[in-house]
């Protein structure tokens, strides 16, 4: 009889990107079992081409109680044989009331709230309480959460398998669209994500890298809706614009076409990584030891070792020193010199 699982990450572009692993992990153990996944609407549009799920719940961003009870009764008559949780905050507790103990277990990944915050420097907070080990990357603790939740029958993804899928057709219409926006048939650009959710963690320099390399390499600007004004303006240095209101299957078409993408520790690195594109990712208040550092081989960090990182769990703070020099002292010839290393410039 095929096993019927619920997974769930609420959370933003890269926290369900990085449960992507898990997802084929248990694809590939369980190829006959039903796969279900619950995720905030915004980014439905990520799961909704994915041939390892037979369905993909939303829930509204800010959604209140009601609608959150609504939702939870609807699962509750799936009757789940398992649920990954891939989150563990409050809303997944309140629905894990609601869906009681399914036969095959209710599995959570750790968060390590505690060991991420005693990382942040504080004022006055003794150094020597402050974690020194970096935390396990989240992606492989989602695998681990899966494979204790499998036991034996845990099997890896084989690499073939291990990779977003980009259609035929995908590929076909995002190149016709980024033709019609300038970007030649063939040509593989150098993508760059300028934005950021929080203004802390955007890097400074994103003008001095497009006219640095525009003359020499094609450049592909990438974000969302709030990013629009700084890639037009970008765009006019010389870089085509892919910004904008797009489904995410799109973006990711478009990233997978790319040599590698710049962007400053960013869900849209997670979603390059996920289709096989490299990324320089480029880290100012917060630390890849928080768990959230690329995945592939071909990745790299770029940062500063300064002694007030990180300042925060996510980037939302100013830098409370008012210059920001996490990021402004990661000049764009340092960025150029980084992707030459990585043959991104060949």
């Amino acid at each position: 009889m095929a096993t019927k699982t619920l997974l769930i990450r609420f959370g933003s572009l890269g926290d369900l990107a990085l449960t992507l692993p898990a997802l084929w992990d248990l694809a590939a153990s369980e190829p006959r079992g039903e796969r279900h996944f619950l995720v905030l609407a915004p980014w439905a549009s990520l799961l909704t081409p994915l041939p390892e799920l037979e369905r993909v719940w939303t829930l509204p961003r800010g959604a209140r109680s009601a609608e959150l009870a609504a939702l939870g009764r609807d699962l509750a008559a799936e009757a789940y044989d398992r649920v990954l949780d891939f989150h563990g905050n409050l809303r997944a507790r309140l629905l894990r009331r609601q869906l009681g103990r399914p036969p095959a277990g209710w599995w959570q990944s750790p968060r390590h709230d505690l060991r991420r915050r005693l990382m942040v420097v504080r004022p006055g907070w003794p150094a020597l309480l402050r974690p020194r080990a970096p935390l396990p990357p989240v992606w492989q603790r989602h695998r681990a959460t899966l494979r204790a939740a499998l036991g034996e029958t845990y099997r890896p993804a084989p690499p073939a398998a291990a990779r977003y899928p980009l259609s035929q057709a995908l590929r076909a219409a995002v190149d016709a669209e980024l033709a019609a926006l300038g970007l030649a048939p063939g040509e593989r650009p150098l993508a760059l994500a300028p934005g950021a959710a929080w203004p802390a963690k955007v890097w400074p320099h994103a003008a001095a890298l497009v006219e640095r390399l525009s003359p020499r390499w094609p450049l592909l600007l990438v974000g969302g809706p709030a990013e629009r004004d700084t890639c037009a303006a970008l765009a006019a240095l010389g870089a085509v614009d892919y910004s904008g209101d797009r489904p995410l299957s799109q973006v990711a078409a478009a990233l997978g076409r790319s040599r590698a993408l710049v962007a400053s520790d960013s869900g849209l690195g997670h979603l390059a990584e996920a289709v096989g594109t490299p990324v320089l990712d480029l880290y100012g208040p917060t630390v890849p030891a928080f768990g959230f550092a690329p995945r592939l081989e071909a990745s790299r960090v770029l940062e500063r070792p300064l002694g007030c990182r990180p300042c925060s769990l996510h980037g939302a703070r100013p830098c409370r020193f008012g210059h920001g020099n996490c990021l402004g002292e990661l000049g764009a010839d340092a960025v150029v010199a980084e992707l030459s290393a990585m043959g991104a410039l060949a």
